[in-house]
């Protein structure tokens, strides 16, 4: 754990956890997708258009994806193929991170509020909570294509916000992201940045710039009163 700022865990009423990359292992998912995807019609993917994505929802990035590939499909057909290639998986095969069910488990017995704010889309989402035996947990769902942006606006954290009628100064955030990091911080969360495998690149960046830096969730069980 790196601490670059003390979070006083008992003053903090809502918890807001983005779910790709931080609660579930899940992000190697959306590369290979995306990878495959276009090697299987003559493109390499590049490396701007993975970061760029992360922070987007499935309609978002579908939408990009179409605009700026010569694919002879719609957005919508992009997201069709997406959503069956990806389902099983998230109805299966993709777990917790570490810790990650105790930590929700920890706060419920504390009464905090917990809130999900995804890129990813409600179907998958909640197939994924549930398979993960975690949904019961959450008090609401924000997502980024009801929202109507990614995680380079502040629009998804202020609607998760609004939906329990928190504040960003008793509130706090769970990431995996660069740039989600520096947008919540624009509008005063505190942000804990989960490690991820995808975020490798920025992970000094995240190292540096996050108020608490974890490799997993086992790590503030126990360690904070929450």
């Amino acid at each position: 754990m790196k601490l670059n700022k003390k979070i006083d865990f008992s003053k903090k009423k809502n918890y807001i956890l983005d779910m790709d990359g931080t609660l579930v292992d899940s992000m190697y998912v959306w590369d290979n997708l995306l990878i495959d995807f276009l090697a299987n019609r003559g493109y390499k993917t590049p490396d701007d258009l993975l970061r760029d994505v992360a922070c987007m929802s499935m309609e978002q990035s579908s939408g990009l994806v179409s605009r700026m590939f010569d694919l002879g499909l719609t957005a919508a057909e992009i997201y069709a193929e997406w959503r069956g290639m990806i389902y099983d998986g998230y109805a299966h095969d993709i777990k917790l991170k570490p810790g990650a069910k105790e930590f929700l488990v920890r706060l419920k017995q504390r009464g905090r509020s917990i809130v999900l704010a995804t890129a990813n889309s409600q179907e998958l989402s909640e197939v994924c909570l549930k398979s993960n035996g975690i949904f019961e947990y959450f008090d609401s769902f924000v997502y980024a294509d009801d929202v109507g942006c990614g995680k380079s606006s502040p629009d998804i954290y202020r609607a998760a916000l609004d939906s329990i009628h928190g504040k960003p100064s008793d509130s706090v955030l769970f990431e995996d992201i660069f740039e989600a990091l520096k947008t919540a911080h624009g509008i005063g969360l505190d942000v804990v940045i989960v490690e991820d495998a995808s975020s490798s690149a920025d992970r000094d960046a995240l190292i540096k710039s996050a108020d608490i830096y974890i490799k997993d969730f086992t790590e503030l069980i126990g360690a904070a009163e929450l």
